[in-house]
């Protein structure tokens, strides 16, 4: 386990957490391979705070690759004041530019997630949910790929990408992989109050890095083996005490998900053929990323 001992003062926060080396190792680790996104505490024309998704001056994907490169983003845009940071679902090949971001070809991995929000503000409900999920998962087959990380007023169970064989991911679309096993497995959720689990899975979708703060509360992402759940207090979350066990992301066993991936795919089928269409109450991700990319090149 990582323990945190950081300053409390709250003006400081983000800069004595983001000064720890740990803090950011862990950050760069996880990040690396993936497409990064910050959120800051600067808001637009509209008074949504800023996600930045794009290197400044150049349309190439954020990506973070060492403990500098944290260094790096916090100081290029400092005078957004990012606060957060995230990253995809799916590990890519290569993200020099935006065009990289849509070839799923360029996708090498892509995790399934399961999002769990509070709607009561219970978090046991939520840790209860996670417990659920889990078991489903390992009488699927899946024990030793899998991961809990509480992100603030919610968590998420993932499944390590690399669980799936590249025998597997030759066969079946990593995208496809994701959504369907992260559909399969809410499909047998039993009703709950007070929590929601949702498959966010897309082909830009981000989620909190772990030892991220969380973008408004001030909480850290901290990341746990399913043992270890049953243990689990909110205030393992918090910046002066966080408690992380930083082996529990990066453990797997290739293949381990082969079987549930056929299975899952059999059942749901793909990412886009699954997707119902209906009228947007909001305009495409990909465009609100184009226009808030424009945003911040005009105040250049």
């Amino acid at each position: 386990m990582i323990g945190g001992r950081v300053p409390v003062d709250e003006a400081d926060l983000i800069k004595s957490h983001y000064g720890r080396l740990e803090v950011r190792k862990e950050i760069a680790e996880y990040c690396n391979g993936r497409w990064v996104a910050i959120h800051c505490e600067e808001v637009d024309d509209e008074g949504v705070r800023v996600m930045v998704r794009y290197e400044r001056r150049s349309r190439r994907p954020l990506t973070i690759s060492s403990e500098a490169d944290v260094l790096r983003v916090l100081e290029e845009f400092r005078d957004l004041r990012p606060r957060s940071f995230y990253a995809t679902a799916h590990s890519y090949s290569r993200l020099m530019s935006v065009e990289d971001t849509l070839d799923r070809r360029n996708m090498i991995s892509s995790m399934p997630t399961w999002d769990i929000d509070s709607k009561d503000g219970d978090w046991r409900k939520v840790i209860k949910k996670a417990e659920e999920i889990v078991e489903i998962l390992e009488k699927l087959g899946i024990v030793k790929s899998i991961f809990f990380k509480w992100s603030g007023r919610g968590a998420h169970i993932h499944i390590h990408g690399e669980a799936f064989s590249p025998e597997i991911r030759k066969k079946i679309d990593p995208l496809d992989i994701s959504y369907s096993i992260t559909q399969y497995v809410i499909n047998r959720l039993s009703p709950s109050s007070g929590v929601v689990v949702e498959n966010k899975i897309d082909l830009q979708r981000v989620f909190t890095a772990p030892l991220s703060l969380h973008r408004m509360l001030d909480r850290v992402a901290v990341c746990l083996k399913p043992d270890e759940m049953s243990e689990f207090d909110i205030e393992w979350t918090a910046p002066a005490s966080f408690k992380h066990d930083p082996s529990s992301w990066r453990r797997y066993v290739v293949g381990e998900g082969d079987e549930l991936a056929e299975r899952a795919f059999s059942a749901i089928g793909p990412y886009i053929v699954r997707r119902i269409r209906r009228k947007r109450k909001h305009k495409p991700l990909d465009k609100q990323i184009l226009e808030t990319f424009k945003k911040l090149e005009s105040r250049l």
